[in-house]
């Protein structure tokens, strides 16, 4: 028990080290970075990695993956939106959900059949949303074609 609790102190120190670190190079102009595109990250992030960190520490305790997941899914699609903030990220939460509940289905031993239903729903859901996303790109790309086409055989046909 003692080195599970070791463990875990020194993956809590070295992220508060790197934290403060990062923060203190920002402050001191030696790394320039976009420091809110941190914020939401972390303040989702951390409370996620502390639900994980109570499944791995008991396996029994199979509800942490909930908070964890969508903790952690919100943390990435934060992440990803600070960075790229033009790119649609609605598909990623409903994956991050499918992870999420197909992890509490298999982690469980399959006795959790509900979270099987979810995870698929929520891939469903993903798909449907990423396939959304790509129609605003493959509709105009769709009719630019059909339009080269159209005049590349015109010119060939007189």
């Amino acid at each position: 028990m003692e080195s599970r609790h070791g463990e875990r102190d020194v993956l809590w120190g070295l992220v508060l080290v790197t934290a403060g670190a990062l923060l203190l190079l920002g402050s001191l102009d030696i790394v320039v970075f976009p420091w809110h595109v941190l914020t939401g990250p972390v303040v989702l992030g951390i409370p996620g990695l502390i639900f994980a960190q109570v499944f791995l520490g008991n396996r029994d305790q199979w509800w942490a993956i909930i908070p964890s997941g969508v903790l952690l899914t919100l943390a990435s699609i934060a992440f990803i939106d600070g960075l790229l903030p033009r790119l649609d990220t609605g598909w990623l939460f409903f994956l991050g959900l499918a992870i999420t509940f197909g992890l509490v289905w298999r982690e469980t031993g399959h006795a959790q059949q509900w979270a099987r239903v979810v995870a698929v729903i929520c891939l469903g859901f993903a798909g449907l949303t990423l396939f959304g996303s790509l129609l605003r790109f493959l509709i105009p790309l769709a009719l630019l074609g059909a339009g080269i086409y159209l005049l590349a055989g015109r010119g060939r046909m007189q």
